[in-house]
């Protein structure tokens, strides 16, 4: 029988996004979200993967692989919404609207916890939270 991980075994997630333009992405990862690039392969001058991150916030980025023939593969972003937990909420919100983010969801509260999302060019969304309260 195997045993279960320890505490630690998992260290976080680093989603893989398709993009149709990785220049256009990154540019807009970095200038307006304020990500900062990790790595670009092969170079900056025609990017086909890079990573990206903001402190406890990476995302990994590749060059639209084509579609598949599998039924599970939904088109880029279709459906697909990444939660950011923040303390700062409005901070976010102020930062991001000032740089020109996409908004796709204005500022909204469910209960006591408030919620905006941004888009990206591919139609990915990004929604700033506060914490959730259980």
């Amino acid at each position: 029988m195997m045993s279960e991980p320890g505490e630690g075994a998992w260290r976080g997630v680093v989603p893989l996004l398709q993009v149709g333009d990785l220049t256009e992405t990154l540019d807009y990862y970095r200038e307006v979200l304020g990500f900062t690039m990790d790595f670009v392969w092969p170079d900056e001058d025609a990017p086909k993967w890079a990573m990206a991150s903001r402190p406890g916030v990476s995302f990994m980025f590749t060059v639209d692989l084509g579609t598949s023939s599998s039924p599970f593969i939904a088109e880029k972003g279709n459906g697909v919404v990444f939660y950011i937990v923040t303390d700062d909420l409005d901070a976010v919100y102020d930062e991001l609207l000032d740089k020109g983010a996409i908004i796709a969801q204005e500022m909204v509260a469910y209960g006591d916890r408030r919620q905006f999302s941004v888009a990206d060019p591919n139609g990915y969304v990004i929604t700033f939270s506060e914490a959730f309260v259980s």
